[in-house]
């Protein structure tokens, strides 16, 4: 048997065994396989009921923000009477449910169900730091909701807000009296709304206003959010409302309010309710931002809404019934199950060989060259966690940087070994003067050192100064490009969400990949670029015909 027909037999096997396993994952836990699981899944039921009184009712329910650190899975929409329309890709800030009156459906009572599962990541859960400091591979919207606030936003007096009200400035004063650092300032303020204000239970919508909270001395979540709100930008700290839930399980709620605070250059949470400062739980859901209502409608009455918040247990099926046996094996085997930091890592390991077989297309097939085999992938992991442009042009620096430390290094004529040990070194001290600058000027540039593999930069370098000195300067560049292109494109395909939730779901398609690198490690014919640079050689003779 030729080493090609091994190849393609046991190519053919493990892609046999892998689409077996997923077929049998599927059958036996059908559409729970979608499902996540694990300590930081949720799911949320929202029912809303009321009365169209004309024959043109609409009804506008908020859905979860898919920002940061909360993703939203496997949301369904169901009326008998109304019609859901699903969110607006295209505006994605605008994510909410309108449903209108199913044809045949005048007036009279309705009831609007969604319901979805959120997985919350703790470690990109609301801290201190923001939300504008989560890995680059988040959604614009996230980046937008989190910058800066422009000059003059999120301090103005609003009708429900009344920062400009005398007696909010006057308790604004006296809290303030004394303290220059924002950030004492808005302690203080927090301490008195914290401690002097008492909490009420939220009965119904739209609650008490900051100026009836403070005359009341008490107020449900939203209520003192408001005053706490009203008290900063009375002393022009920008601030803004959180609406969403604080997850528990097997609690029937409405809908839980806090408090972002533009302070040092971030948002700081706060919560005035459940006692948290600068950092709020990572069970706490954001549905919207401001004073919208998250339920609302048009020629509707008697509006009652509610939410029921589950955790999904792996005890538990899609029917409600008790799982099999060899369900709940393998659901407690499912990726799904693992804490968030070993799922993560998972996550990490997973891409690795997708990202590894993507060399091999653009090395074998396509006729690409680079620096090594694992570096562009590496690489382009690195660029997908640091968010594109950025990334790449840092990293582009420190090999720059590497290489013009290499031609200084070669007048010493140091062995190989003792060589690359000090390029090593040189390059970490070029990586910790640029994390101490960055911090000293307050720059975000150490997110984007601290993932790149030091190993990998060193050996690169190492190769870039190689090849110069056998091809000259032009051919060094050339593959300093097209190591960077591939990793640009791993970087694209590997942020595809889509391929990190089937990764997760089945990951048995390493089978299929494994199959495809036996496949590529056996092909010896032309690569494409080959094919191109003499194409004139595979035209016809027109003298000889």
């Amino acid at each position: 048997m030729s080493r090609t027909t091994l190849c393609g037999i046991t190519a053919a096997g493990l892609a046999a065994i892998s689409l077996a396993l997923m077929v049998a994952r599927y059958e036996i836990m059908g559409d729970g396989v979608k499902v996540p699981l694990g300590p930081g899944t949720w799911r949320v039921t929202l029912l809303v009921q009321g009365r169209c009184t004309t024959v043109d009712a609409k009804l506008t329910t908020a859905v979860p923000l898919e920002i940061g650190h909360q993703h939203v899975q496997k949301e369904q929409c169901r009326s008998n009477e109304l019609l859901p329309k699903p969110p607006d890709s295209k505006h994605p800030e605008r994510h909410q449910v309108l449903w209108t009156q199913r044809p045949g459906f005048r007036q009279g009572s309705f009831r609007a169900r969604y319901q979805f599962y959120c997985t919350v990541n703790h470690s990109l859960a609301h801290t201190a730091e923001g939300e504008g400091s989560v890995r680059g591979s988040v959604s614009g919207l996230t980046k937008a909701l989190y910058a800066p606030p422009s000059p003059g936003d999120q301090l103005q007096t609003e009708p429900r807000i009344e920062s400009n009200h005398a007696d909010i400035s006057t308790l604004a004063r006296s809290l303030t009296a004394g303290l220059d650092s924002q950030r004492d300032q808005v302690e203080a303020i927090y301490r008195h709304v914290d401690q002097e204000i008492g909490n009420e239970p939220n009965v119904n919508d739209p609650g008490l206003t900051a100026m009836e909270c403070l005359t009341n001395g008490s107020g449900d979540s939203g209520a003192k959010s408001r005053l706490l709100v009203a008290l900063c930008r009375n002393r022009g700290i920008p601030a803004r409302l959180v609406n969403g839930l604080a997850l528990k399980r097997g609690h029937e709620q409405r809908t839980h309010t806090w408090v972002e605070l533009w302070v040092q250059d971030h948002w700081l949470p706060a919560c005035p309710f459940y006692h948290h400062f600068g950092r709020v739980p990572p069970s706490y859901l954001i549905l919207t931002y401001g004073e919208a209502p998250l339920v609302r409608g048009r020629n509707v009455r008697d509006l009652h809404y509610a939410f029921l918040v589950e955790q999904p247990s792996v005890e538990e099926d899609s029917k409600g019934s008790s799982a099999s046996s060899v369900r709940r094996f393998l659901e407690r085997l499912s990726l799904y199950a693992l804490p968030p930091a070993e799922q993560r890592l998972v996550e990490f390991l997973l891409l690795l060989p997708i990202a590894a077989l993507v060399v091999c297309i653009f090395r074998n097939v396509i006729g690409l060259g680079s620096f090594g085999t694992f570096a562009p992938a590496l690489v382009g992991l690195a660029f997908r966690e640091l968010g594109g442009l950025p990334g790449i042009l840092v990293f582009v620096t420190i090999v720059l940087v590497g290489w013009f430390m290499r031609r200084v290094l070669d007048r010493y004529h140091l062995l190989q070994v003792p060589r690359m040990a000090f390029l090593l070194s040189l390059v970490v001290l070029v990586l910790i003067s640029a994390i101490v600058a960055a911090n000293y000027q307050g720059l975000p540039a150490t997110k984007y050192i601290s993932l790149f593999p030091i190993i990998i930069l060193t050996g690169m370098i190492e190769r870039f100064w190689t090849l110069e000195v056998e091809d000259g300067p032009s051919a060094s560049f050339r593959t300093l490009l097209a190591t960077l292109f591939i990793a640009t494109c791993i970087s694209l395909l590997l942020s595809l969400h889509a391929i990190v939730h089937h990764l997760l779901r089945f990951p048995e398609t390493l089978g299929l990949v494994m199959a495809l690198q036996l496949l590529i490690g056996r092909y010896t014919g032309y690569r494409l670029l080959e094919l191109f640079r003499f194409r004139d050689f595979l035209e016809p003779d027109p003298v000889n015909e």
